[in-house]
């Protein structure tokens, strides 16, 4: 199951953002009728949450609480500790977390870090979480919710990834040498029979599905290099490509 998300559009300079923002982990917490053990708050660095808008949000004995290491009851009766962008790893219970004076390396790394039953975010700036959003289409604070955007248009990029994703090693963060392989030879295919799509797109796509948020920008890297070549790419085996790409046709 998707972690269900929720995008607070103001910035960190709001304590209205910051207060709705802990209203939402909390009502995620009770939605999840006892499977949420412990809520996450993460913050760039452990002095975020000292003098800042987040400390008069929390009050300084919980803010001074959560900068030492403790924990600080939410209203639904979860445990809530701090993380930051050099602390977490992962979640070793299902978790709501909240991300205060978050950017979009900061959601990369929240993305990947499993065991996650919601995730509420504020953004430092209004526009830093733009390419999240588009990703994943969570619920906006005061917007009424909308169908999840489609990243791909061209049914065979579409399927061609689909095919992608089905044969590499999700587990790593990283494209291992097989599987970068395999993508630059996909990405080569389909620039050979006429199809170009946005690289970006191909990493929000691909973080969408499963990828590690390093391994889908591993793949853009590789999608702007192809992109940028002055001729059709040529194939080491046109006979198994123009096969592969048959079957991604077929799929549609």
């Amino acid at each position: 199951m998707s972690a269900i998300r929720v995008l607070v559009p103001d910035d960190d300079q709001s304590k209205e953002a910051i207060s709705l923002a802990f209203d939402y982990a909390d009502k995620l917490c009770k939605l999840s009728q006892g499977a949420v053990q412990e809520a996450i708050l993460f913050v760039p660095g452990k002095n975020s949450i000292k003098f800042t808008t987040l400390t008069s949000v929390l009050g300084e004995m919980n803010a001074k609480k959560l900068h030492d290491g403790g924990i600080v009851i939410l209203p639904s009766g979860i445990p809530m500790r701090l993380e930051t962008i050099r602390t977490l790893r992962w979640a070793a219970k299902s978790s709501v977390l909240i991300s205060i004076y978050s950017d979009q390396k900061m959601l990369d790394q929240v993305d990947s870090t499993k065991n996650l039953f919601g995730i509420v975010a504020v953004p430092h700036v209004p526009d830093a979480l733009e390419m999240w959003q588009k990703t994943w289409s969570p619920t906006v604070h005061g917007a009424p919710k909308q169908s999840p955007q489609k990243l791909i248009e061209d049914l065979v990029v579409e399927q061609a990834l689909v095919s992608l994703t089905h044969s590499i090693n999700l587990s790593h963060s990283l494209l291992n040498p097989c599987d970068k392989k395999y993508s630059d030879r996909t990405l080569r295919i389909l620039r050979a029979n006429g199809h170009v799509e946005e690289p970006v797109n191909l990493r929000l796509w691909a973080v969408q599905n499963g990828w590690h948020p390093k391994a889908a920008e591993e793949l853009e890297k590789l999608a702007i290099k192809i992109l940028s070549l002055k001729s059709t790419p040529r194939l080491p085996d046109p006979d198994v490509a123009k096969r592969t790409y048959d079957y991604w046709c077929s799929k549609i």
